[in-house]
């Protein structure tokens, strides 16, 4: 595959890749590749959802298994002023 870098970006266009890279939840380069490929009337792939492709790896966690969790580890939370003398 091949590499391209832009240079000399103006500000507002700096910030308008950036903002709508945020909005889709990908990166910035990601976003670039997708509009050179629409501008050039490429077909562009979908690529799958970033929690998606880790899934199987990672899984997910519940609203009860974030509280359970939360709970577990409360105590270490708190500093004891004594361990610190």
């Amino acid at each position: 595959m091949k590499s391209l870098t832009l240079h000399a970006l103006d500000d507002q266009l700096a910030a308008q890749i950036k903002r709508r890279a945020d909005e889709l939840a990908i990166s910035m380069n990601e976003l670039a590749k997708r509009l050179l490929a629409e501008a050039l009337g490429l077909k562009v792939p979908a690529s799958p959802p970033h929690r998606e492709a880790f899934s199987s790896f990672c899984g997910t966690w519940t609203d009860d298994d974030v509280r359970a969790f939360d709970e577990r580890v409360a105590d270490m939370e708190k500093v004891d002023a004594e361990d610190w003398k």
